[in-house]
């Protein structure tokens, strides 16, 4: 869940750094086309969902040299901080060597979910940025008030879209080797 910050003119990723770094008041912020985007506090559902699937998709991924992350780390496009997006996103999933920054720019899955308050830039200005990481091999955007799972999948170059909408549809990352029923996403949760 996000809500913009109210500022003048875009800004960098260092000058946000700095922001950040001044603020310290505990609030979770990213940086969205230079605009600075205060995160909310998640419902219930988000975070059953984020659960869900984040959990099996850790322990599928901890043996295959990748990291799966749930909310916290930034991602950029690279370590230029002269560039104006540095999106959280509800779950990454990295490959290769460990890293101890506070960002990273190699994420293969990105997982996205969803409320009416981040809809329009989680489907817009953050999937454009997410597609734009040659990385990227995945991309979901989880609705919390349906079952629906939009999975962006990179195929030869190029992104095709799947919807997943019933509990025994698969989702597949197949750059990662993963698969789960859209039901165990879904899990204990009034949708459907």
């Amino acid at each position: 869940m996000a809500e913009a910050v109210e500022q003048e003119r875009r800004i960098t990723l260092a000058e946000f750094e700095q922001r950040v770094a001044a603020a310290a008041d505990g609030r979770r912020l990213e940086l969205v086309d230079g605009r600075i985007v205060m995160m909310s506090n998640p419902t219930e559902t988000h975070e059953q969902i984020v659960s869900n699937l984040g959990a099996p998709l850790k322990l599928a991924m901890d043996g295959r040299n990748c990291r799966t992350y749930l909310g916290g780390i930034r991602v950029q496009a690279n370590d230029d901080l002269g560039r104006f997006d540095g999106c959280r996103s509800d779950i990454v999933v990295r490959c290769g060597p460990r890293g101890d920054r506070t960002w990273i720019t190699d994420p293969v899955v990105v997982v996205e979910v969803l409320s009416p308050s981040t809809m329009d830039v989680d489907r817009g200005r953050k999937l454009w940025f997410y597609k734009s990481l040659a990385s990227v091999s995945h991309i979901l955007l989880i609705y919390t008030d349906q079952m629906r799972v939009e999975h962006y999948r990179r195929t030869d170059g190029d992104w095709s879209m799947e919807v997943l909408t019933r509990p025994g549809d698969d989702l597949v990352l197949d750059a990662v080797a993963y698969r789960i029923d859209l039901g165990r996403i879904y899990f204990d949760l009034p949708i459907g």
